[in-house]
């Protein structure tokens, strides 16, 4: 389960609220349920509130469900929370990788190769440039459009 709570704005007056407390008498909630009822298993002892959430500033609850991060992951419509707090890139992300970094080892391409593939956007380095680039990535930079070169074979097949 996530949970995100918003910050103040830099300088803002008033306190930080601190998800951390009740989220922790949520877990101990959890953990006393599956004591007091083994035979429900975990998922069976799940309290109401062990769900995907995110709150205010204040504290206050936005949004809480199964499809408020919705639209992050996957390209589905947006949901609130997904909408509330917009994910920032990575420099994985920028680099053409997936946000839940799912990749064990990436297959790698030579640093000409992409910069010739436009994955470097608008920036177009100069022979220095490369050049640098070339001896920080001897043995190339990944090339997330190909399979992942390190997954173990009990994970299965189909990620990228």
């Amino acid at each position: 389960m996530i949970w995100f709570t918003a910050a103040p704005a830099p300088g803002a007056p008033g306190t930080r609220f601190d998800q951390t407390p009740q989220a922790l008498l949520v877990l101990d909630r959890w953990l006393a349920n599956i004591a007091d009822h083994p035979e429900r298993g975990v998922a069976g002892n799940k309290p109401a509130e062990a769900v995907d959430s995110c709150f205010n500033v204040d504290g206050s609850l936005l949004a809480r469900g199964p499809d408020v991060w919705d639209g992050i992951l996957d390209d589905g419509p947006k949901g609130e929370c997904a909408s509330a707090f917009p994910p920032f890139a990575t420099s994985r992300i920028v680099a053409g990788g997936p946000i839940e970094g799912s990749i064990f080892k990436c297959q790698t391409q030579s640093v000409e190769r992409a910069i010739g593939r436009g994955l470097y956007g608008s920036w177009h380095p100069t022979a220095t440039e490369q050049a640098r680039l070339d001896q920080i990535f001897p043995t190339g930079v990944c090339d997330y459009s190909k399979p992942d070169a390190g997954l173990p074979p009990e994970f299965g097949h189909g990620h990228k």
